[in-house]
């Protein structure tokens, strides 16, 4: 097949296939397919299955991203030849390196120090300098959530079920959730403790109806149901603990179970969304050179998409809704520090949020991994405060001036 045939085929199943079914207007080879909203989870995935079926093999994870699937074009042009599968997997927005010889792993120095203490897997307790780097860290994100207007909340640990299922949580990431729960009848508990000396078991527990918030946002959204926005954004920010099941055996602050999540939350319009989204991009890359980090910040999908949730994930990929800066950490590794999400329409759906026009609201956010920076920092930089850049020498001095 040339490439003109597939570009026909392609225009063809776009146009009479994908788009029959109430959505208007004529693609042509030029047409953006996201940013004209002509491509959803659902329509992405039945155009790579033709895709794969006209070209006759499968299209592979790291190939699936926004510049491959921008347009009809686009699509020809990275698949037409077999050498476009060769292609690397991400187009990074920002990458900036240093000398990663002197990085080295800070774990086993907080220890010694009393710095870092681990209760169980995935929870640790802080002091000394990796809990001055998360104030500072959260001081600069809070710093420009409000140069942003954003208003600062403050929400509770414990988030109702309802609301993650409205969300989609449940159904996307189940495995990760932590239940809260209670004891279904603590008076026939306590009697039956105090007579026979028999603890708590599983029968004795109520069904939860709540559980540990796994993101900050998901406390926001419910807020607005039903309503109208005028026609400025509204942005939220707040900081708050997280908490994810998290199985795998990680080095202590780099996969925990219980965190602290400062995130920036946008409603608005496509374009607002988008315009939150790459103020705090440039925000962050400028932060990266100021304090002298070695990092990348390109697109992502999140880790934790289970099987029911594989059209979100390849929808993450080539809509370039997800970037991450990541950090580099010791021996080649890198953490994720940061997401910068854009949700589209999926929480104003969920939550029947609307603009002025009547048009389903969009929303983001901007979340700021707090103990992976502090990891990332002392990493690159160490335990020792007199080998850190001076924006983060000045910023403990002013920290002790104030204290």
């Amino acid at each position: 097949m040339t490439p003109a045939d597939l570009e026909a085929a392609l225009l063809r199943f776009v146009n009479e296939r994908l788009l029959s079914n109430g959505a208007t207007g004529r693609v042509t080879a030029e047409t953006p397919l996201f940013e004209h909203g002509y491509l959803n989870s659902i329509r992405v995935l039945d155009l790579i299955a033709f895709l794969e079926r006209t070209l006759g093999h499968r299209i592979p994870d790291r190939t699936v991203k926004l510049a491959n699937f921008r347009s009809v074009r686009a699509i020809v042009l990275a698949f037409a030849a077999p050498r476009a599968i060769a292609e690397p997997l991400t187009e990074r927005l920002f990458e900036r390196r240093t000398d990663a010889t002197r990085f080295a792993a800070p774990i086993a120095g907080l220890r010694e120090a009393g710095h870092l203490t681990e209760p169980a897997p995935g929870l640790v307790g802080l002091s000394g300098p990796p809990l001055d780097l998360i104030e500072r860290i959260d001081a600069i994100a809070l710093a420009w959530a409000r140069e942003l207007g954003a208003t600062r909340h403050e929400f509770p640990a414990l988030i109702p079920l309802d609301v993650l299922r409205r969300a989609g949580y449940l159904r996307s990431f189940p495995q990760h959730l932590t239940m809260a729960g209670h004891l279904e009848r603590s008076d026939a508990v306590l009697t039956r403790a105090a007579r026979d000396g028999e603890g708590v078991g599983r029968a004795d527990l109520a069904d939860p109806r709540e559980a540990l918030a796994p993101a900050v946002c998901y406390h926001c959204y419910p807020a607005f149901t039903g309503l109208t926005l005028g026609p400025e954004p509204v942005l939220l920010t707040a900081r708050g603990r997280c908490f994810r099941h998290e199985p795998e055996a990680a080095a202590p602050l780099e996969r925990l179970r219980d965190f602290t999540m400062r995130e920036i939350i946008v409603l608005g319009t496509f374009e607002q969304v988008e315009s939150a989204r790459a103020s705090l991009l440039d925000r962050a890359m400028a932060l990266v050179a100021l304090l002298d980090l070695d990092g990348v910040i390109e697109p992502a999908s999140d880790p934790f998409f289970g099987p029911l949730a594989e059209a979100r994930r390849t929808l993450q990929l080539a809509g370039a809704l997800k970037y991450e800066l990541r950090l580099s950490l010791e021996s080649g590794r890198s953490v994720a520090v940061t997401s910068f999400n854009h949700h589209r329409d999926h929480f104003g759906r969920s939550f029947d949020i609307r603009l002025a026009d009547g048009s389903v609201a969009h929303s983001g956010c901007v979340a700021f991994g707090l103990e992976r920076w502090a990891l990332a920092i002392l990493t690159q930089h160490g335990i020792v405060g007199g080998r850190w850049p001076d924006a983060l020498r000045q910023q403990a001095l002013e920290h002790e001036v104030s204290a």
